[in-house]
């Protein structure tokens, strides 16, 4: 994988978190993977310390199944999301796995749920991806989002993000 394929990739994965795709997003993972959003210290360990999220993806499939309940009273009105990706950086590369590091900065918005002081919540992060090559296509083996507010009051947040 190469540089522009890497930004192609994330740029692909964002896109489906924007069209509140999940269960095709969830497709994007290996069978052994690990989607982590860090409370707090970015550098913890998610064993010991409290996430926002951290997900297997069995665990992914249980939040988006309570998601698609119609008793998912958080999801109503839906989260609507936009995601800009910036700083893509491939770290290491092989035939068959890369590490990739990029900033993204995450715009939420929840529809009649808005203070007018602040339209939009804006989420700056971190993020750290592993990338697995899965045959003919590439899948997310490791995937952590560090926002940089996470040690304060996050907002509500759609079932991925």
């Amino acid at each position: 994988m190469n540089q522009s394929q890497a930004e192609a990739f994330l740029f692909r994965e964002v896109r489906l978190l924007d069209r509140r795709q999940f269960r095709d997003w969830r497709r994007l993972l290996t069978d052994d993977a690990i989607y982590w959003v860090p409370s707090g210290d970015p550098d913890g360990d998610p064993q010991v310390h409290c996430s926002i999220v951290y997900a297997t993806p069995s665990m992914v499939d249980d939040r988006l199944e309570r998601a698609e309940s119609p008793f998912y009273w958080v999801g109503d009105p839906p989260i609507r999301s936009v995601h800009a990706v910036s700083n893509v950086l491939l770290e290491g590369a092989d035939n068959d796995s890369v590490q990739i590091v990029c900033n993204q900065v995450i715009y939420l918005y929840r529809e009649n749920d808005q203070r007018r002081d602040q339209a939009l919540e804006i989420l700056p992060a971190q993020c750290e991806y592993r990338l697995q090559r899965h045959g003919d296509r590439w899948c997310i083996a490791y995937k952590k989002v560090a926002l940089l507010n996470s040690d304060g009051l996050v907002p509500l947040l759609p079932p991925i993000i």
